[in-house]
């Protein structure tokens, strides 16, 4: 047993990653499904479960086969998956345009599309890292580099920045705030005694002893929440946290050589958990970026300004991955704060022209797969983070074969799918029995 959870930290250690062309290639394909599945799905039965069976077939399964079984051929299966679409799209008849002008100045199906491709892709890897089907160079990186993963980590809190409150010009009551961050305490705390209990495999200098990715989220949100309090110009506040957080305390005080190096002990509990509390401040800044943007895109699709959201989302890509050069995700610094952005800007510009072509011919752009993601994200969460774990207790995923990993992990999303579908919201029926919600 000790030997088996020594080659399991081995396995999700010292790794560097890959490019960023390929990290994108990867998101673009997420992209591509989606519009595929509008363009095919036109005379289908509007039945629940055809409708999961193909959404999961043209979203969930063409994604699992490019970051397991078809890796090496992922620049190919993009340029294949987008001609499809384009050769379905152009050889359709047009029917006469109809733009649709929705009356909620709050809602934008473009930010319900990004936040749903990063927790289906968030969902995937998870579980698929502990298999060797899955690359190494997708798994989060030891210091510096590119990843999928790496990536994900930062798009998944900047997500979270462009569904908040403050993203739709609202006001988060301090009840809500305290629910919604208490919840993700409660689950971080929960996940740190699950994995001492059942002496889970852990890569401690991810986010350090104690510490995991639920606090990093709930601390993040009150962090932003009362810096925004203090300073409405988001703007602003996003230079003032970046250069403290890149500048001061990063190179001027040298805590990146303190967050990377090896040899430091972990003597209290700043220093067991160093990686997770002084990377906050970049996470804070992807989380403010996140509803910079979504202020933006609802503004924009509101006006069904598509094309120019496109323009501009694309602009800011080519700028901020241009001047990323040493991304790390351990110290959230800027060349990985400007490449996970310029990232999310291509995943906007994406979609913003999918939608717009779609419109043009009348199709829907509603996803319910994508939908249902968006709905239940923090259930959908917490249950592939259970469900990994059960399969990593159960299971030497290291020596699985490539058809048994690959069965494994179809079975697991399809069962994360089915609950989207067909389940209702854990987390919201027990909030609202014990009558703290207002739904």
């Amino acid at each position: 047993m000790d030997d088996y959870r020594h080659r399991k930290e081995l396995f999700v250690s010292n790794l560097n990653g890959t490019t960023l062309s390929e990290t994108g290639s990867i998101l673009l394909n997420g992209c591509a499904t989606y519009f595929l599945c509008q363009l095919v799905k036109v005379n289908i039965a509007k039945s629940s479960f055809l409708n999961l069976l193909l959404e999961n077939s043209i979203i969930v399964i063409p994604p699992l086969f490019v970051c397991t079984l078809l890796s090496s051929f992922n620049y190919l299966f993009l340029i294949v998956l987008w001609s499809l679409c384009f050769l379905i799209y152009f050889t359709q008849k047009a029917s006469a345009i109809k733009l649709i002008q929705t009356n909620n100045k709050s809602y934008s199906s473009t930010i319900e599309l990004f936040r749903g491709q990063i927790l289906i892709a968030t969902c995937l890897c998870i579980l698929a890292v502990d298999f060797p089907i899955f690359p190494r160079r997708y798994a989060k990186t030891e210091n510096y580099g590119y990843s999928l993963m790496d990536k994900g980590v930062g798009l998944f809190a900047l997500a979270h920045g462009i569904v908040s409150a403050e993203a739709r010009n609202k006001q988060t009551s301090l009840k809500d705030l305290f629910l919604e961050n208490f919840i993700l305490f409660l689950l971080g705390l929960i996940r740190l005694i699950s994995i001492k209990y059942f002496s889970y495999v852990e890569h401690v200098s991810e986010y350090g002893i104690h510490w995991n990715f639920f606090l990093t989220l709930c601390f993040m949100k009150l962090i932003g929440y009362y810096l925004f309090k203090l300073i409405k110009n988001i703007h602003l506040l996003i230079i003032l946290i970046l250069s403290f957080h890149e500048f001061i305390l990063l190179k001027y005080f040298h805590y990146d050589d303190y967050l990377i190096s090896s040899n430091n002990l972990r003597t209290n509990f700043i220093d067991a958990n160093r990686e997770g509390i002084f990377s906050l401040g970049g996470y804070v800044c992807l989380y403010l970026i996140g509803i910079s943007c979504g202020r933006f895109i609802i503004k924009y699709e509101y006006e069904q300004k598509f094309k120019q959201m496109a323009i501009r989302f694309f602009i800011l890509m080519i700028i901020l991955c241009a001047i990323s050069y040493n991304p790390s995700r351990k110290l959230c610094n800027l060349s990985y704060i400007s490449s996970t952005t310029g990232l999310a800007c291509m995943c906007f510009a994406c979609y913003s022209v999918i939608q717009w072509l779609l419109l043009r011919k009348s199709y829907s752009i509603e996803s319910m797969l994508i939908k249902n993601f968006n709905l239940k994200g923090l259930d959908i969460f917490l249950l592939a983070n259970v469900l990994t774990g059960i399969v990593n207790l159960n299971i030497n995923t290291i020596d699985s074969s490539d058809f048994t990993s690959f069965m494994i992990i179809l079975l697991y999303m399809f069962t994360v799918s089915s609950f989207t579908y067909f389940c209702p919201s854990i987390i919201k029926l027990i909030l609202k029995y014990l009558k703290l919600s207002k739904k």
